[in-house]
């Protein structure tokens, strides 16, 4: 890996760092206290379970923009090479599997919703 490739890889990691970490603290504020707690029913449980499939949701999609844009990047930088040419290949399936991941992830919320509700 070359330098730029080192600093492409630690500027994304940083950026999606950054982002988690700022859609981490907002969905603590948005649960409260202790005493404030929104679990008093079963409704309150969905709720909180709603909220944790979005924020999956959300990191699954983050890396796989990250995997895609990194694997664009191989393959622009890869030129003739069969081995940069299948890492890019790689990672264009690795953002593929982030992607079904998330989306059955929402897919589970909707199935689990309509079981208990």
């Amino acid at each position: 890996m070359n330098k730029f490739s080192k600093i492409l890889t630690i500027a994304m990691v940083l950026t999606i760092s950054a982002v988690l970490t700022n859609v981490i603290f907002v969905a603590a504020a948005d649960v409260g206290t202790a005493e404030a707690s929104p679990i008093k029913n079963i409704q309150g449980l969905l709720t909180i379970l709603k909220k944790i499939v979005v924020l999956m949701y959300q990191a699954f999609f983050i890396v796989a923009i990250g995997a895609v844009i990194l694997a664009a990047f191989t393959y622009l930088t890869g030129g003739d090479d069969p081995e940069k040419i299948k890492s890019a290949t790689h990672k264009i399936i690795y953002a593929a599997i982030a992607i079904a991941i998330a989306l059955v992830s929402v897919g589970a919320n909707v199935i689990i919703k309509d079981l208990i509700g």
